[in-house]
């Protein structure tokens, strides 16, 4: 254990916190726009309806549990520009991510490290980019995350004294955050059993526990699917875990798991293996010497859970080879598995600044390298290492965007083993820096207090460095995916000239070309303010102004509908049917020509 903290180590906290939020801001400023069609913009939509709105357009996707957007919920209160209140939602991630500091620092102590020390360690992981990447996007990561520290911190106050008041907080903590996503429902259910077999210990507090986590777990899940009913969403999530677990072969899984663990490692500079190591020690020490389920059994239980759940839903032959959308985060999809590794990341830095021996060291890197041979020698070559990629999925690489390759399935040389300087030397580079790091400080060994102030800060300046790396990523994904639909903007031009009386509808009938209708309807609804943008599937029935869809329409033509002209957006157009509006537009010469009458001879 290190000795008392001096000056310095206070310093550096502090130092540590700023640095921090320096680069959450910068990852932050770049974000102008929601980039994600479902995840940001149906939360968005839900925020506003929370708030206080009417009902929103029908939002499209497999459905989002609410808790993040009833916290974003009182910024519809100050504006009501969609541009101000997403940039507003961005900063209230910024605050999330930051106040994640605390109850990390405090959890962390438990490890055996001062209040600075911890801090330092605890503002380490939140400046890592699988953190840090998070908020230059409103989803629901950095509530979740939030969350999840604040019911470890619980889990350890509970472990150290099982009392009833403590239970049940540590209920009420485990409930929130299943109320921020779907996923954390697996890790509710570890909660739940880690509480059952708190019966051992003390059966008032686990009593205590499950009375208030299973009723209210079970209204929190059932709550967040009857929402996304309520709003005509639907809620899809998960479906098809248990299913591909049971029927994709074995090579699919293995492929899932070494691609996400992977992904682990090197966004994390191998601190995950450490962790890794460091909690199979103290899972050992408490089923073995303590006789007891303790803190760290249920957080084994938690990777445990999400880990089947990431694998579940990403091993099949559909995700990885057969799409038409090729994508590389398919491969090493990140985002279920961050926010508890990420502990595990706490788990791992926390070891090492206090001295960790050879041995737990040099396990992490063994484990390291044979995880990067198999990754180099048998995964990275089957890859599309070319394909799609969202930075938010895989945030712990995106250091390395910068070398990802531009191709195409049929122009990329398959089974390319990476090199230094190949196309596929994405996975070889990433994998450089922890075995770096591990390499080292097993050379090393135990390390004194000098020794772990110069390292602390070694590993802030490259974290620093890597967070700033991946801005690359997020400002490609942004001016690709983001920005506001023209189409958008001119309906909200003519409801300013009229009194924002206009009606609009959407046609759901209508794909052109390789646009996705979800995403268009998703964007255009929440862009188009303050007229709520409806639906219809036949077009051909709507009654409204304006209806947006594809730009052939012989019936509307028909019946006198004129598109607005030289304004579209993703394929889509706006008809004008006849009546005063038209009248004005055609006009103002906004209209395309009417369309003339072929002669049949």
């Amino acid at each position: 254990m290190l000795r008392a903290p001096g000056a310095g180590w206070q310093w550096g906290a502090a130092a540590s916190v700023l640095l921090a939020l320096v680069l959450h801001t910068v990852i932050a400023w770049g974000a102008r726009t929601p980039s994600f069609p479902f995840d940001e913009v149906v939360l968005l939509q839900y925020s506003k309806f929370l708030s206080g709105g009417e009902m929103p357009t029908p939002p499209r996707g497999a459905g989002y549990f609410p808790a993040w957007s009833v916290v974003m919920a009182p910024i519809w209160w100050v504006t009501e520009s969609p541009a101000v209140a997403y940039r507003l939602a961005i900063a209230l991630g910024v605050v999330a991510s930051l106040a994640t500091i605390w109850p990390l620092t405090r959890a962390v102590t438990r490890l055996g490290l001062a209040a600075p020390q911890a801090t330092v360690v605890a503002s380490l992981v939140m400046m890592m980019p699988a953190r840090a990447v998070q908020s230059g996007y409103v989803t629901s990561e950095k509530m979740l995350f939030l969350a999840l520290a604040c019911t470890m911190l619980a889990a350890l106050r509970l472990w150290e004294r099982p009392t009833a008041p403590r239970a049940a907080v540590f209920a009420i903590a485990a409930v929130v955050l299943t109320t921020t996503h779907a996923r954390a429902v697996v890790l509710l259910i570890a909660c739940v059993l880690w509480l059952l077999l708190l019966a051992l210990r003390s059966w008032r507090a686990a009593l205590v526990g499950l009375a208030v986590a299973v009723p209210l777990g079970t209204l929190a899940f059932w709550s967040g699917g009857l929402l996304n009913q309520y709003l005509g969403g639907g809620f899809s999530q998960g479906e098809k875990v248990l299913e591909t677990l049971r029927e994709s072969r074995p090579s699919l899984l293995v492929r899932a798991l070494v691609g996400q663990a992977w992904q682990q490692t090197a966004g994390s500079l191998g601190l995950v293996a450490v962790g890794l190591v460091v909690l199979v020690v103290l899972v050992w020490r408490e089923l073995r010497r303590e006789r007891a389920i303790g803190p760290a059994c249920l957080l084994a239980a938690m990777l445990l859970g999400v880990a089947v759940l990431s694998v579940g839903r990403w091993a099949s032959e559909g995700e990885l080879y057969l799409a038409s959308w090729r994508r590389l985060d398919a491969w090493l999809y990140g985002r279920y598995l961050d926010p508890v590794t990420a502990l595990l990341v706490a788990l791992g830095a926390a070891a090492v600044l206090r001295g960790a021996g050879r041995r737990v060291v040099g396990v992490a890197l063994a484990l390291t390298a044979a995880l990067v041979g198999v990754t180099v020698l048998w995964l990275a070559p089957d890859a599309p290492t070319w394909g799609y990629v969202t930075p938010a999925h895989i945030p712990g690489v995106m250091p390395w965007f910068w070398t990802l390759p531009e191709a195409t399935s049929e122009t990329w040389p398959w089974g390319l083993v990476p090199s230094l300087t190949n196309d596929n030397r994405f996975w070889l580079l990433a994998s450089l820096p922890p075995l770096a790091l591990l390499a080292v400080l097993t050379a090393i060994g135990r390390i004194g207090r000098r020794g772990a102030a110069v390292l602390a800060a070694a590993l802030l300046v490259v974290t620093a460095a890597g967070t700033l790396a991946a801005t690359r990523a997020t400002d490609h994904f942004q001016q690709l995916e983001g920005g506001r639909p023209a189409l958008a903007d001119e309906i909200n031009r003519l409801q300013a000239a009229h009194g924002d009386a206009l009606t609009v509808e959407f046609d759901r009938s209508c794909t052109p070309g390789s646009s996705n209708d979800a995403v268009v309807q998703n964007v255009l609804a929440y862009w188009i303010h303050p007229t709520t943008m409806g639906v219809t599937a036949d077009r051909n029935a709507s009654d409204a102004q304006i209806t947006l869809g594809c730009d052939i329409w012989p019936e509307g033509s028909a019946a006198g509908a004129r598109m607005l002209s030289d304004v579209h957006s993703d394929g889509y157009h706006a008809w004008v049917m006849p009546g005063p509006l038209q009248d004005e537009l055609a006009a103002e010469g906004l209209l395309d020509p009417v369309a003339e009458p072929v002669a049949v001879p």
